[in-house]
């Protein structure tokens, strides 16, 4: 399992968990989730993350925290790995705020692609 965390600027950090090989996942080969966490002094709080936990769909799924753990409509139609980050750098913006565009940017830049 490859796992680490990504700093998106002093407050907020996204952490990725990539699994080993699976053969029950069609398209990127294996479980990925990626999460924007919120850095306090005692803890980290959950603001949001993507994943592809259901094996059922191609397209991972985005949850955020303010809806109790809704599974929202991810709004990407191809599985262009470039695609996905995209929109999960817009649905992160909308969370932080217009100004952290670059540093989110920068951040999931820096993620790797899923598929082995």
């Amino acid at each position: 399992m490859d796992r680490g965390t990504i700093p998106v600027n002093k407050q907020y950090e996204l952490e990725y968990r990539y699994y080993g090989r699976d053969t029950n996942f069609k398209y990127f080969n294996r479980k990925f989730e990626i999460y924007l966490l919120e850095k306090k002094t005692l803890r980290k709080n959950y603001v949001l993350h993507m994943d592809n936990s259901d094996i059922r769909q191609m397209m991972p799924n985005l949850y955020k925290a303010t809806t109790g753990r809704r599974k929202h409509d991810f709004g990407v139609t191809t599985l262009n790995w470039n695609d996905i980050k995209t929109k999960f750098t817009d649905y992160i913006v909308s969370e932080l705020g217009e100004k952290q565009r670059g540093n989110v940017k920068k951040a999931i830049g820096k993620l790797s692609s899923p598929k082995m």
